[in-house]
């Protein structure tokens, strides 16, 4: 983004007294000026277009297109030059500044001096679409017929975005392998992001530029360095469930992946508190896991990790991205958004209904136990009825044990599969009751006790 007042980015050789300078030292002079970085904004400039051939083009020259100064880097997205061209068929325009490098953003923005800045990596500048114009009011209605937008007027009234793509990472990257190139043993990844790693080195660049230019040999190969194998995540989950998720990349860099150091963090943003982030399992909340097993170069690492599945009240699909990370050194590896885990999660299975599902009501108490009882069938008054024929006075005994048959099935009954009675009044049986009763009653006890009541009942006929 952009400060209100004419800024000039200077395209030729820096002063030979910036050659020792850092563009770290040259920010803190806060001047609103990127002149003293030239050198190394060249290299930049270089190496970003030998990195993604055909993005960028020459606005200048051309009629009716103006620079405020030679030094100004004219390279603008086709589509924005086209624009810029449209405008300058109607009203003349005058450029103040264009593209920028990721050193010119650094130094305008740390400098302080330039009104509004944005922060490095992420200025609309470096991305080739924008412009700053000297005679903005005049060519106002020109610039937006032609397409582009005016998007802070009354704060950054010379700043123009025209038509393009968001390229800004392109400018990153560009550094990262400039960095790269000159810097063997303190490689960065070239993720085109723009994190603390990433700043460190900008400030440290000197700022006449580097010995060797960014395109002038490929690049060795980096220490860290990942191609992603395999992912596994549920595709669905219960709240509370703690399923295991890993991921598998085969290492492409030099470094051996160590089982402390080289994890696997959250990403979509880099470091937050992960969705599934388990206490138990996880090596803190940003960082799901570490490698399984120290992996050489060209060889498949694991990182294996617990899913802490959390509580929804309907069912939702949550989900999280991860990646590489080389604990204090960097980021590496596929995309972020390269491994995906998207689980659609079920609410909590709530009380099964133990209560409702009627076990109460199948107890030993309700199943009748005691109504069918020994107790309630042996009654005198069953036995006269049983036994009192006069008819068949000479089988008595014999019939009275006959009818004493139904006492016995009762019982088998209680005991559930006719089992042994227990001796302390349960039945070996397939559901374990007790049936309250003492043991079985013995056929030779039933016929005693049926033929003293036929004696008696006679004893009262006589």
């Amino acid at each position: 983004m952009r400060r209100p007042t004419a800024l000039a980015l200077i395209a030729l050789a820096a002063p030979a007294a910036a050659t020792a300078q850092t563009v770290a030292t040259i920010a803190a002079q806060r001047q609103c000026s990127t002149a003293n970085v030239v050198g190394l904004s060249r290299q930049l400039v270089d190496t970003q277009v030998c990195m993604f051939p055909g993005v960028f083009v020459n606005a200048t020259p051309h009629a009716g297109v103006n620079l405020s100064s030679s030094r100004i880097f004219s390279l603008a997205q086709s589509s924005a030059r086209d624009a810029l061209w449209a405008a300058a068929r109607t009203t003349p325009i005058t450029i103040n500044s264009m593209f920028r490098t990721l050193a010119d953003q650094y130094v305008l923005y740390h400098s302080g001096a330039c009104g509004l800045a944005a922060t490095p990596g992420n200025s609309n500048h470096e991305t080739g679409i924008a412009v700053d114009l000297a005679n903005w009011s005049a060519a106002l209605r020109a610039m937006t017929n032609a397409g582009c937008r005016h998007p802070y007027p009354g704060n950054d009234d010379v700043h123009f975005d025209c038509p393009g793509g968001d390229r800004r990472a392109d400018s990153i990257r560009a550094f990262q392998r400039l960095w790269n190139v000159n810097n063997a043993a303190d490689r960065i990844g070239e993720d085109g992001a723009y994190g603390p790693i990433t700043a460190a080195r900008v400030a440290r660049s000197p700022a006449g530029g580097f010995a060797r230019a960014g395109c002038t040999a490929p690049p060795a190969t980096p220490a860290y360095n990942a191609t992603l194998v395999t992912v596994s995540c549920p595709r669905e989950a219960t709240s509370g469930e703690r399923p295991v998720a890993y991921v598998e990349y085969r290492n492409t860099g030099t470094a051996t992946w160590d089982t402390t150091n080289t994890r696997l963090g959250t990403t979509g943003p880099r470091d937050h508190r992960g969705v599934f982030y388990d206490a138990t399992n996880w090596r803190s909340p940003t960082r799901p896991s570490t490698v399984d097993h120290a992996t050489a170069m060209g060889a498949v690492g694991r990182f294996s990790f617990v899913l802490s599945v959390p509580d929804v009240a309907s069912d939702m699909t949550l989900s999280e991205t991860y990646g590489l990370v080389q604990e204090g050194v960097t980021w590496f590896g596929p995309a972020d958004t390269a491994v995906r885990c998207a689980v659609m999660v079920h609410p909590r299975v709530r009380d099964a209904g133990v209560t409702d599902a009627g076990r109460p009501d199948v107890g030993v108490a309700d199943a009748g136990v005691t109504d069918v009882g020994v107790t309630d069938v042996g009654s005198a008054d069953v036995a006269m009825a049983d036994v009192g024929n006069g008819a068949d006075v000479g089988n008595e005994v014999d019939s009275g044990v006959g009818d004493a048959g139904p006492v016995e099935e009762e019982y088998l009954l209680e005991g559930g599969d006719g089992g042994n009675a227990d001796p302390m009044g349960g039945v070996d049986g397939g559901c374990q009751c007790h049936t309250g009763v003492g043991g079985r009653p013995k056929g030779g006890a039933v016929a005693m006790l049926i033929g003293a009541l036929v004696l008696a009942w006679r004893r009262r006929r006589r």
